[in-house]
């Protein structure tokens, strides 16, 4: 007995049958399978011949078409070319975004391509899987996905060499995403040494509470003098280590990394605690626009 695939691909008006690697038996419709995919259109215009050998399969009088992609796989992909009224299937896994691209790819379904590359660059797979992303982007050439995927891979902690080498990353994208990685790090510290850009946009409620006079320990490092006068402490002790946190993930969550120790510290100062988390959560947004905002002019120098 034949194994149906789920509906809606068990429809009894069906007029062909796709059987996938896994001998599932999906019954679709020629129609549609002829409006998203040229390849299946043209099979389809083709004469067809007199049956005359046995191992042309057919199914309930159906014609039976091998392809080579699993159940799995297939499925989704003809999800994407129903009509709407059929979901689109959902695209978590990585390993279903590449098998399912593929297959679009090699029909020549250019909308599903289209509606699969734009689910692979989704924030929640950029945020857990970059460089997964950025491998698959590879692979087929998809260049703008790979410029957002190393953007966001900035997110995470530098990989070493053997992971890059193991995402099978050419060598040309290895060498070019540690020099793009190297260039925002240096970037990033650079606002830290350099509050030229603080200074351009700071509000006049940050300038009063900056300047104000408090009990708190003040540090003399050049880097942070502002408006003659030198940062808090605690100020400065967050500095030093959000530098370091931007050389490992430069970009802006790694500004908050420190935060809500240098905010504890700040309320132990009976001046500085009632104005420090709101100065402080103004200061980080502040500084990550500016951030990204550097980070979006460095140019990732690869060939795909």
């Amino acid at each position: 007995m034949p194994t149906e695939a789920k509906a809606p691909f068990n429809n009894a008006k069906a007029d062909i049958i796709l059987r996938s690697s896994d001998d599932v038996y999906f019954r679709v419709f020629r129609c549609i399978l002829a409006l998203a995919s040229p390849f299946f259109e043209a099979m389809f215009d083709l004469p067809q011949p007199r049956r005359s050998h046995s191992n042309d399969e057919m199914l309930d009088g159906l014609d039976v078409i091998q392809v080579s992609e699993s159940s799995r796989t297939l499925d989704m992909l003809l999800r994407f070319c129903y009509p709407a009224a059929v979901k689109d299937p959902s695209m978590e896994d990585m390993n279903d975004v590449e098998e399912v691209l593929e297959a679009a790819m090699k029909y020549g379904m250019e909308e599903v391509e289209e509606r699969v590359r734009k689910a692979m660059v989704a924030p929640s797979l950029l945020e857990s899987k970059p460089m997964h992303i950025l491998a698959i982007a590879c692979r087929f050439g998809l260049e703008p996905e790979a410029r957002t995927a190393a953007k966001y891979s900035l997110h995470h902690t530098a990989p070493t060499r053997d992971t890059l080498v193991a995402a099978c990353l050419p060598n040309n994208v290895i060498q070019g995403l540690v020099a793009y990685r190297s260039r925002c790090g240096q970037a990033a510290r650079t606002l830290c040494d350099n509050l030229d850009w603080l200074k351009q946009s700071q509000t006049h409620s940050f300038y009063e509470w900056w300047t104000n006079c408090c009990p708190c320990n003040s540090k003399a490092d050049v880097r942070y003098l502002t408006h003659g006068t030198y940062p808090r402490e605690w100020w400065a002790d967050y500095m030093d280590k959000t530098s370091v946190a931007l050389e490992e993930s430069p970009c802006g969550a790694a500004l908050t990394r420190n935060l809500a120790e240098a905010v504890g510290r700040a309320n132990s100062c009976p001046s500085c605690r009632r104005r420090a988390q709101d100065q402080m959560t103004q200061f980080t947004g502040t500084f990550a626009r500016e951030l990204d905002r550097v980070i979006a002019e460095i140019t990732l120098d690869i060939a795909i």
